[in-house]
């Protein structure tokens, strides 16, 4: 059976809508879904102009969705048809990517959409929730509290670099969760949206490392050892950071595949949310890793303590609307959190 969606040919290759993808049928504990919302990600226009991250081709991609399950698999026992599900997608498998009709979801790697969140609301949360939780909680080795629960608050900071962002608005929620106060960097213009996402204190990202982290000493008075860069561009602030505090241990995780130098005595974290699915030794990592988490992240959600990004609903449905918004949000014509309708629900 043949289905709709977009698609690129090649790394720099423009989105195309086509009619002739194939339909997969769900493994054993899969379901087959029927994309309903996607929400927009960097990473979906960089793998479009460079052709990274990519395992087949012509390829369809995707990475932030919610969908709802249309068939399940015989050993699949955690969702059944009609249930709506959101998740990171496996980035740049054809099978498994959101950018059609209908796409293959593990039963394990994926949230339910349940209370009062809505579809729409919902396709904005894995990629900044896991990636975020990746990299406080598995690379900083910060707790993350039971369902229902909230840390006692610790007399101690966490910095997020990048705190305006979706990785951001995930990671100081996390962070405040676990009972840290939150400085985040931002411009000067996002310093309200940083601030209304729950950080205590913000960082001017414009200034030199050596200034941002003059003005975390002050902020803090030394007592932080964990830094998080959400935005995977701030690696030398991080640096003179952690070169700063007498805390200890020390943490770096970063968004960023590329490893860079820290002081001594810090531990680097890299979250790959990338290998999610992938059956090699660091795949594995992190599928377990995330299966072992969104029964937290999902009953966190649920009850209120990680909030959605509110969705800003790209005009028309369909998958010509998709590769407009794609267009838009490329050349940086969108604000807000863009997540496109890609079917009646």
């Amino acid at each position: 059976m043949s289905q709709s969606g977009v698609t690129i040919s090649k790394g720099g290759a423009p989105f195309t809508v086509v009619k002739d993808l194939s339909r997969s049928s769900p493994g054993a504990k899969q379901a087959l879904v029927k994309s309903a919302y996607v929400s927009l990600n960097p990473v979906d226009t960089i793998m479009q102009k460079y052709g990274i991250l990519i395992h087949d081709w012509p390829a369809v991609i995707g990475s932030d969705f919610c969908a709802q399950v249309i068939e399940t698999g015989p050993e699949c026992t955690k969702l059944k048809k009609g249930d709506y599900v959101y998740g990171v997608c496996r980035i740049g498998q054809r099978s498994y990517s959101p950018f059609q009709e209908t796409f293959l979801v593990d039963e394990d790697l994926v949230f339910k959409v349940e209370g009062a969140l809505t579809p729409a609301q919902a396709s904005t949360i894995a990629v900044g929730a896991v990636t975020s939780a990746f990299g406080i909680i598995v690379g900083a080795k910060v707790p993350l509290p039971a369902p229902g629960a909230k840390a006692p608050e610790r007399d101690e900071w966490l910095i997020v670099l990048g705190g305006s962002g979706t990785v951001g608005h995930y990671a100081i929620q996390i962070g405040r969760l676990c009972g840290y106060k939150v400085a985040a960097s931002c411009s000067a213009s996002n310093k309200s949206i940083a601030m209304g996402f729950g950080a205590q204190a913000t960082i001017n990202n414009r200034a030199t490392p050596e200034e941002q982290a003059a003005e975390v000493k002050s902020i803090t008075g030394g007592k932080y050892s964990i830094v998080f860069d959400a935005s995977g561009l701030s690696h030398e602030a991080a640096a003179k950071m952690l070169e700063a505090t007498t805390a200890s241990p020390k943490y770096y995780t970063t968004v960023e595949s590329n490893q860079h130098d820290m002081p001594a005595g810090v531990t680097s974290y890299y979250v790959l949310i990338a290998k999610l699915g992938q059956d090699d030794e660091l795949g594995k990592q992190v599928n377990e890793g995330t299966k072992k988490m969104i029964p937290s992240l999902q009953a966190h959600v649920i009850s209120g303590a990680l909030t959605p990004l509110e969705p800003e609903v790209y005009s028309g449905t369909g998958f010509e609307s998709l590769v407009k918004a794609l267009g838009d949000f490329g050349e940086g014509k969108t604000k807000g959190k863009i997540v496109v309708r890609l079917q009646e629900e």
